[in-house]
């Protein structure tokens, strides 16, 4: 992993893999046409609307709208990240992955020739046989069992024993200097200002850390009761930042809870790793723990791939709230519309696992479904703060509410949470939220819902300039999107090739399309999509190249060339009409200062030219 990857490989790769084969592995498909059709494997449906096409390797859902290619399903289905999609698909290929000349830093998971990952899993062995025949495994297995922990769970998790002493496990694993080194930079050895070098867990029930393919890249550690009076020595310690483990990025129990998040289409963040195995204890499987710091973007990032439903559980005191409202302000510039984050205030005393214990697992689950909604939490924390009774109070509550509303995405959540902070505050939206209201085209598209007082409906004709028929495409989106699904006609769109994108909007993207469809051997949608991700307008390329133009996936190969060639002339014959009247324009102007006889030479060829364009024109 020591570059990025080339991307005449991931046209290569694409063009090796049949998306169909892929996606039918994962869902059956049924052949519909020139199509397959499956339910979603995405959204719940009885009627099946998800549709893979092998012409265009691309697949789309008509039900939830999601849709793209090979490497985007293994994103979205198996939550990898892109790499190892790329990864997944060369494997499957019988491919190796060619590296660019300038590389990416990556992460430096060798060290002298020790392979970090490798390592690691030789720790987990080495604590988990601790637990089963260490001379002291008794207080160990005594603290578990005084928790409420199965031996199953314990297996589950992976739970071992880092027994008392300075060097036990460097004795059993740190044998060589390249090998203690790299012990010491996975942080399961210390090493101090003079030099001497010991076991960082001692004394401690050890929970191994996977990060999100399911590699051990880190510990944490509960120190035993016997020590934990002890000065400092804290009841939980975890393994510092390395090169394999960022505690921003990674989230306890994640990787073991990604069928039941799947399931049950949410996940509950705990704050500790006691806390999520006592859940999976009581039967409860979709917990995950943040690592001894606050919740992060990334953190966020993570969850949000596996389901749309997040729930935070914090202590119901003033520091469980400020922690709460540290997730809120984390968690809003990350929502969009179909997403839900709540929030569980347990008593004062409780944690997830004491509370799960007293209630049961069918009581834990209905205080899940009570939690407080975000922007429940987040209003009801605004008026604690602001007298409503009072202008200046309200004139408080909008001045705290502004920045808050100004990191959320624009979206009908947004929407609605700006029209509860207006009906609190009885300041019209476009004044509370200044610039960014015009910004976000409130007083164009969304004047009429805000000044109707909370009647809480858009306007027909409102809703239709918003939502545009796809009839409504232009020539020039139209002739991108039967390049996207014809790239192998690319040539038919050489005819454009004259007009320039400073005279018409839009025309390059057609010009840069047929390039990289004529540089590329047999190319397909999705092989063009693929070089456009991360883009801002890659949402927009999508679309396209999933518009239906009259029943398209039945046209024969002739009716589609003749669709195509229809556009392309429809968008010459536009092009050349404007010029007409552009040329027509210019010669009125010359034939006023000719009857000054004010002309220079050049203008008079100019006018001149322009005489003959336009009798040409209107000869045709």
């Amino acid at each position: 992993m020591a570059g990025r990857i080339p991307q005449h490989f991931i046209d290569e790769l694409l063009n090796r893999t049949d998306i169909v084969d892929l996606i039918d592995s994962y869902v059956p498909l049924k052949k519909a046409g020139a199509n397959y059709k499956a339910c979603c494997p995405f959204h719940g449906e009885k009627t099946p609307s998800f549709t893979v096409s092998p012409t265009k390797q691309f697949y789309h859902c008509f039900g939830c709208g999601v849709n793209g290619t090979a490497i985007t399903f293994l994103m979205e289905y198996d939550h990898m990240e892109f790499r190892e999609a790329v990864e997944t698909l060369a494997s499957s290929a019988g491919m190796e992955i060619p590296e660019e000349a300038t590389p990416y830093k990556p992460k430096n998971t060798q060290n002298a020739g020790v392979d970090l990952y490798k390592l690691m899993e030789s720790v987990e062995d080495y604590y988990q046989a601790q637990l089963m025949q260490h001379a002291d495994k008794e207080q160990a297995i005594a603290y578990l069992k005084q928790r409420g922990l199965s031996g199953d769970i314990a297996k589950r998790f992976g739970l071992g024993f880092a027994p008392e002493g300075w060097s036990n496990l460097m004795d059993r694993l740190g044998d060589t200097v390249p090998t203690q080194k790299a012990l010491i930079d996975t942080g399961m050895l210390s090493k101090n200002d003079k030099g001497r070098v010991y076991d960082r867990f001692r004394h401690r029930i050890m929970f191994p850390i996977h990060d999100h393919r399911g590699r051990v890249v880190g510990f944490g550690g509960r120190v035993l009761a016997q020590k934990e009076s002890q000065p400092g020595n804290p009841k939980y310690l975890n393994s510092p930042e390395t090169p394999i483990f960022h505690k921003g990025a990674e989230l306890y129990g994640l990787f073991g809870a990604r069928g039941a998040i799947k399931e049950a289409d949410c996940v509950l963040v705990v704050e500790g790793y006691m806390d999520v195995v006592a859940l999976a204890q009581a039967g409860i499987n979709n917990a995950v723990a943040t690592l001894g710091t606050a919740t992060t973007p990334m953190h966020l990032q993570r969850l949000f791939r596996h389901t749309a439903n997040i729930t935070f559980s914090f202590d119901g005191d003033r520091a469980g709230r400020a922690a709460a409202w540290k997730a809120l302000e984390i968690c809003l510039p990350s929502l969009e519309d179909g997403h839900q984050v709540s929030f569980l205030f347990l008593p004062d005393g409780e944690d997830p696992d004491t509370m799960v214990k007293k209630v049961g697992k069918q009581g834990f689950k209905e205080l899940l479904a009570n939690a407080m909604p975000l922007p429940e939490f987040l209003l009801e924390s605004l008026k604690q703060q602001a007298d409503l009774n009072r202008l200046d109070g309200r004139a408080k509550l909008g001045k705290l509410a502004k920045p808050l509303l100004e990191t959320m995405k624009a979206g009908v959540l947004k929407a609605l949470v700006v029209e509860r902070v207006s009906a609190l505050t009885q300041v019209d939206p476009i004044e509370l939220l200044g610039k960014q209201a015009d910004q976000a085209n409130y007083s164009d598209t969304g004047g009429d819902h805000w000044r109707n007082k909370g009647r809480g409906t858009w306007s027909k004709k409102r809703a239709k300039q918003r939502a545009p028929s796809p009839k409504s495409l232009t020539p020039i989106r139209r002739a991108v999107s039967l390049l996207l699904q014809f790239p192998k006609y690319h040539a038919e769109f050489e005819l454009l090739k004259p007009i320039k994108d400073s005279q018409v909007r839009g025309i390059g993207m057609i010009h840069e399309l047929n390039e990289v469809a004529s540089q590329t051997n047999n190319p397909s949608t999705a092989m063009l999509l693929e070089r456009y991700r991360g883009e801002a307008f890659a949402v927009t390329l999508n679309q396209l190249a999933n518009h239906q133009h009259n029943n398209i996936e039945q046209l024969t190969d002739e009716e589609a060339l003749d669709l195509i060639r229809a556009n392309n002339a429809k968008i010459v014959e536009e092009f050349n009409a404007g010029e007409l009247i552009r040329a027509e324009r210019a010669l009125e102007a010359l034939n006023r200062k000719s009857k000054l006889d004010i002309l220079s030479d050049d203008e008079k060829s100019r006018q001149t030219a322009l005489k003959e364009y336009i009798r040409d024109c209107y000869s045709l």
